[in-house]
C-alpha cells in the first residue's frame, strides 16, 4: 500500500513571487531570459500531468518571448510576468515562478507559532468540539503533535467541526493524519489518487494504520470551507466527502488540485512545478479548476451558525441512542454532483440534507419502544447498523423507496434490531431483543399490519 505525500503549497503562499519587484533591479540579459523560458517550457512538457494544458503553456511562452514581453525585466519583475501569463493561459493556482529560492516557504511555515492548528474549543453545553486550522500544514514533529493534541481534546465528542476556512494548504500528510481519526482501526480508506504525466506512476493516498489516541469513528464530522480553502486543505475535505464520512459546509473551494515541488531555474529564479493531478478514489475527476462543492452551501460568515443549527436539530434524536449508533451514510458514488442543489435526485446526486428529508420518523403505534423509519423519497437511502463495543462490527442497509425500518435499542453495546419491509407492512417476527438473531438473518416475512 503506497501513500501519496504531495507538497501542496498554500494558496496564500503561492500568489506572491517571493518579494515585490525592485524598481531598480538590473534587467536580465536577453540570452538569460530565453534560458529561463526554455527551462520552464521543458519542465512543463516533460512533467506537467495534463499534456494539452502543457502544450498551451509552451505556445503561450513562445509567443510572448517572440513579442519581447519579457525583455528589460529584472528577476522579480520577470517572475511576476511569467506567473501572470502562465495563469492567463490556464489558471493552475500552484504554477508559480519566483525570484530567489522557492523553498523559503517551507522554512517560513516551519517557524509558525501554532503549526497549522490555531484553536480548539470544546462546547460546554453540547458534545461538540471545534478545531480551527487555518494552516499552513507542515508535516514535521510539531505539526503532527499539534494535530494529535487537537484530536485528543475532541476524543469524547459526538460532533466534530474542523474549520479549514482560509487554509491555503501545505503538506497533505497532515490532512491524512486528521482524516484517519474518523475511521475504525483496521479500516484504512483510499482518499485520493495521484496521476503523473506517466500514468504508470499512479500513487495513492490512504488513511494511516495508526494514529495516537482515541478514534472518533462514530462522531459526526462537519468541515467548514470557503473560497480561500485550497490545495491540501481541499484534498482533506474532498477525500472525506467522497468517503461519505463528512458533511462539507460553506462555499466552493479554490480549485488547486495538482501537487508538485520546486525546481531551480537560470537567473536565480525558481518554479513550483505541478506534477501530480489528484483524482477521486474511483479515478474520477478531482477538484482541480472546479473546487470542492459543499453539501450545504451558505453565505460567507454563516458556516458556523449553519452547522450548529444542524447539530441542534440532530442531537435530541441522537442522544436517545446510548451508543450513538445509527447514522446516515452516503457511498462514494452518491456524493454531491456539480450542482449541489439539484432536486429531485434524478437530476444529480443527493446531498446529505436531501437524504435527511427522506426519513419519516414515527413511533410504532403497537409498541412504544419501537421506532419506525420510512423512506418517503423515490430513491433508496443507505443506513448503518453498528455495535460500539469491542469487537466493533458494522453492517450497511439500503432502505428502498417506501420501505419502513423498525428499530429498537438493545442493552449498551448490543445491536440495533432492525426489520425492513415495504410501507404498510410489518415484520411477522416481533422486533424484540429476544428476536435479534432471526431478524438479523432476515428470517421473517412482511405482513399487512
Amino acid at each position: 500500500m503506497r501513500h501519496l505525500l504531495p507538497l501542496l503549497l498554500g494558496i496564500g503562499l503561492i500568489c506572491a513571487t517571493g518579494r515585490a519587484a525592485d524598481i531598480g533591479e538590473a534587467p536580465l540579459p536577453s540570452a538569460r531570459v530565453a534560458e529561463v523560458v526554455a527551462a520552464i517550457s521543458r519542465l512543463l512538457h516533460d512533467r506537467y500531468p495534463l499534456p494539452d494544458i502543457a502544450a498551451r503553456y509552451e505556445r503561450g511562452l513562445a509567443r510572448e518571448l517572440k513579442a519581447g514581453r519579457f525583455e528589460g525585466k529584472g528577476p522579480c519583475a520577470l517572475a511576476e510576468t511569467l506567473t501572470r501569463d502562465l495563469r492567463t493561459e490556464h489558471e493552475d493556482r500552484h504554477l508559480t515562478v519566483r525570484c530567489g529560492a522557492g523553498h523559503a516557504d517551507d522554512r517560513e511555515a516551519e517557524t509558525g507559532p501554532y503549526h497549522g492548528i490555531a484553536a480548539v474549543q470544546v462546547d460546554p453545553d453540547l458534545p461538540v468540539t471545534t478545531i480551527r486550522t487555518p494552516g499552513p500544514w507542515v508535516a514535521n514533529e510539531d505539526g503532527f503533535a499539534s494535530a494529535a493534541a487537537a484530536m485528543a481534546l475532541a476524543a469524547r465528542s459526538h460532533y466534530v467541526i474542523i474549520d479549514v476556512r482560509g487554509n491555503g494548504g501545505g503538506n497533505g500528510e497532515i490532512g491524512v493524519f486528521l482524516a484517519t481519526y474518523f475511521f475504525p482501526v483496521g479500516q484504512q480508506r483510499l482518499l485520493v489518487r495521484g496521476v503523473h504525466r506517466d500514468p504508470a506512476r499512479e500513487e495513492q493516498e490512504w488513511t494511516y494504520g495508526y494514529v495516537p489516541g482515541r478514534r472518533l469513528a462514530d462522531a459526526k464530522l462537519y468541515i467548514l470551507v470557503d473560497s480561500h480553502t485550497g490545495s491540501a486543505a481541499e484534498g482533506f475535505a474532498f477525500g472525506l466527502q467522497r468517503a461519505g464520512r463528512a458533511t462539507i459546509v460553506g462555499q466552493t473551494t479554490a480549485g488547486a488540485g495538482i501537487a508538485g515541488h520546486w525546481e531551480d531555474l537560470p537567473g536565480g529564479l525558481s518554479l513550483f512545478l505541478p506534477t501530480k493531478l489528484l483524482r477521486a478514489p474511483d479515478g474520477g475527476a478531482g477538484w482541480e479548476g472546479v473546487g470542492v462543492r459543499p453539501d450545504v452551501v451558505t453565505e460567507p460568515g454563516q458556516e458556523m451558525a449553519t452547522v450548529y443549527d444542524l447539530i441542534r436539530a440532530d442531537w435530541p434524536m441522537a442522544r436517545e441512542n446510548p451508543d450513538f449508533a445509527q447514522v446516515i451514510t452516503l457511498p462514494p458514488d452518491r456524493r454531491p454532483s456539480l450542482d449541489t442543489m439539484a432536486s429531485p435526485w434524478d437530476t444529480g446526486q443527493p446531498t446529505l440534507p436531501q437524504v435527511e428529508r427522506c426519513r419519516l420518523i414515527s413511533d410504532d403505534p403497537k409498541d412504544s419502544t419501537v421506532q419506525l423509519m420510512t423512506n418517503v423519497c423515490s430513491q433508496p437511502i443507505l443506513l448503518e447498523e453498528r455495535r460500539s463495543a469491542a469487537p466493533a462490527s458494522l453492517r450497511l442497509i439500503t432502505l428502498e423507496s417506501g420501505e419502513t425500518l423498525a428499530s429498537k435499542v438493545t442493552a449498551p453495546g448490543g445491536w440495533w434490531i432492525m426489520a425492513v419491509c415495504p410501507q404498510g407492512y410489518r415484520s411477522s417476527v416481533p422486533v424484540t431483543e429476544e428476536n435479534t438473531d432471526p431478524i438479523s438473518r432476515g428470517a421473517y416475512a412482511c405482513v399487512k399490519g
